[in-house]
């Protein structure tokens, strides 16, 4: 028989990655506060669950996508949560990007109930949830991953075994400094090239061929020059994982900077209104500082 899966948490990542789990052919349940964002999951042939305690109730293996830690946790241990509610040998799976200290306090107490716990922050964007070739970092037993991957390979090929609970989140912390720093850089150096006078797809072309060239360059063409900054990944969630950076590196001792750097730009961005806009909006304001204006086309 196949493995029943549920799945809470169906918003701007968590959708298309339910939906990539659905096509996997498993018995699926999905659940979300706002019963609009599950329509296109029912309609796929999912069923609608009338609770995240209905989800659990229900499934084998259990999916969240939740916005941070706060979430999460009331949604794992408060009273009726899932931790209390998953039968003995459930598996409950994290996908949320949150501190390392979150995972690390959800599994002592599912092993308490005889359940087993995964973080498994993935990296990759909507578009990569779409598409199903997100990475997936997953920290807990080896083992218990073993038995989750077929769900897991539903919404990425690319799934590493990184450590024990809070690495993976930490893994991802640094992938998500990392990518936004990159960006960070590929944007001054944009804007300075367009008021040097040049042409922004003339800048991408180079770059891309040369040792400067990174994934944030697909940036130029399909968000700044187009001027299409519908969200992705969005400016406030960036921010929280600058956060839970900085955090990490005051805990251990770490001196850092261009992470302080990084999050200067996207507190600026939150401080103009533009939190739910995609990362790549913090173009608009570098060009501003600059005095400068880009082409909508190349």
């Amino acid at each position: 028989m196949a493995t029943t899966v549920g799945f809470i948490g169906v918003g701007n990542m968590g959708n298309p990655m339910a939906g990539n789990v659905l096509k996997g052919g498993f018995p699926f349940t999905v659940f979300d506060k706002s019963p609009k964002a599950m329509e296109n999951l029912v309609q796929a042939g999912a069923r609608a669950g009338k609770s995240a305690q209905d989800v659990v109730d229900s499934s084998e293996v259990v999916l969240t996508c939740l916005p941070a830690s706060p979430d999460v946790e009331a949604l794992y241990l408060e009273p009726g949560g899932l931790i209390e509610r998953a039968r003995p040998n459930t598996i409950l799976i994290d996908l949320s990007s949150v501190l390392p200290s979150t995972p690390r306090k959800l599994e002592p107490a599912a092993k308490k109930r005889g359940v087993h716990f995964l973080e498994a922050p993935v990296s990759g964007g909507t578009a990569g949830a779409k598409a199903a070739t997100l990475a997936i970092m997953v920290g807990g037993d080896p083992q218990i991953l073993d038995r989750a991957r077929p769900v897991l390979k539903c919404i990425g090929p690319n799934i590493f075994s990184v450590g024990p609970v809070g690495a993976g989140n930490t893994v991802k912390a640094i992938n998500n400094m990392m990518a936004c720093v990159n960006s960070l850089a590929m944007m001054e150096g944009l804007t300075l090239g367009v008021k040097a006078g040049l042409d922004p797809m003339v800048i991408y072309e180079v770059v891309k061929a040369s040792s400067g060239g990174s994934k944030a360059l697909e940036r130029i063409p399909t968000a700044i020059v187009p001027r299409k900054f519908e969200p992705g990944f969005k400016v406030f969630l960036m921010n929280k994982d600058l956060d839970t950076f900085n955090t990490i590196a005051k805990e251990l001792h770490v001196p850092v900077s261009f992470s302080n750097v990084a999050q200067r730009y996207q507190q600026a961005a939150l401080a103009a209104g533009l939190g739910d806009m995609d990362t790549s909006v913090v173009a608009t304001l570098i060009e501003k500082l600059a005095a400068v204006e880009f082409p909508k086309k190349g």
